[in-house]
């Protein structure tokens, strides 16, 4: 199936883009593998590379839409369509949102990366997990209005205090919020040494006592800039990201802090599937956006670039 799949890719000059959550077995034919942030500025590269036709996204529904906006010059498919429930959430329709910016007229808006397409054509800014803080500090506003993740809300206000004012009924990702304290508690008896790593959309009372709070991408930077100094990490993440951290990583100690951090959202990506998309194209699910839609969706990214840049 690997082979196949490696030989349909040259067949239609097509790329495999994938987060890293996707199942283990898939990282294998992914020609870009990253995270949030780095799903992007692969995003970027592959709009720029004359020698692709196809793209296949392996991430949920909203990472395709962006890949349409930013590179309209490309067919954008997907093997399946699979949805964010955060991204989907009912507590993030227009009305909702409209009716909170409303409130404070003159402030800054910012919304999750993840948020639904409507969400966004009233965003100011946009920014994703592990970014929250770093985007909203570059905006020169005594306040910004945030709506997201409901865990990821609550960190920021932990570093940002009251220059950033969360929208009341942020949703919360189900599978993020299924650490608990007595997670990190074992793994820091059973590994005395251990160093805890968790993503920002984790419970407060998990990021409160982790060593580190922050992206998968920046998690994989940490460890490789540690070297010999740190041997074992317990890693707060979703499963995909800690398989692929320990493949990476093979003279490390990767821990998973609790086998309930898996995203059926992403799970949904077989070898089997993305095989089928590739070898009947038109068949496969294909993402259009509104021109209007698209056109605010890839000014809101390329200013989150520039603003992180900015701050970096």
């Amino acid at each position: 199936m690997l082979e196949r799949i490696k030989e349909l890719k040259k067949q239609h000059n097509a790329v495999i883009i994938a987060h890293h959550y996707a199942p283990i077995e898939t990282h294998e034919v992914s020609d870009y593998l990253s995270d949030s942030y780095g799903f992007f500025t692969d995003i970027k590269t592959i709009g720029q590379r004359d020698d692709i036709d196809i793209v296949v996204v392996l991430a949920p529904t909203f990472f395709a839409e962006m890949a349409v906006a930013m590179i309209p010059n490309k067919k954008v498919i997907m093997p399946l369509l699979s949805d964010c429930p955060i991204a989907s959430h009912s507590n993030l329709s227009f009305d909702k949102i409209f009716q909170f910016i409303e409130q404070y007229p003159n402030l800054p808006f910012v919304c999750y990366g993840t948020s639904p397409l409507p969400i966004k054509l009233l965003a100011d800014y946009i920014t994703i997990p592990g970014r929250v803080v770093e985007t909203i500090n570059s905006l020169d506003a005594p306040q910004v209005l945030f709506a997201g993740e409901s865990n990821c809300a609550d960190e920021a206000v932990e570093h940002l205090g009251d220059k950033i004012i969360n929208y009341p009924y942020n949703p919360t990702c189900n599978v993020y919020n299924s650490a608990v304290i007595a997670d990190v508690l074992r793994a820091r008896e059973e590994h005395k040494d251990c160093m805890v790593l968790v993503h920002p959309e984790c419970k407060p009372e998990v990021t409160e006592i982790a060593d580190r709070v922050m992206g998968t991408g920046d998690m994989l930077k940490l460890i490789e800039e540690n070297g010999d100094s740190v041997n074992t990490y317990v890693l707060g993440t979703e499963e995909g990201f800690y398989e692929r951290a320990k493949k990476e990583f093979p003279n490390k100690n990767i821990i998973h802090l609790t086998s309930k951090l898996v995203c059926n959202t992403f799970k949904v990506f077989r070898l089997e599937l993305i095989a089928s998309s590739l070898e009947d194209i038109e068949s496969a699910p294909q993402i259009e956006l509104n021109q209007a839609i698209a056109n605010k969706v890839k000014i809101l990214f390329e200013d989150f670039f520039n603003q992180y840049e900015n701050v970096a």
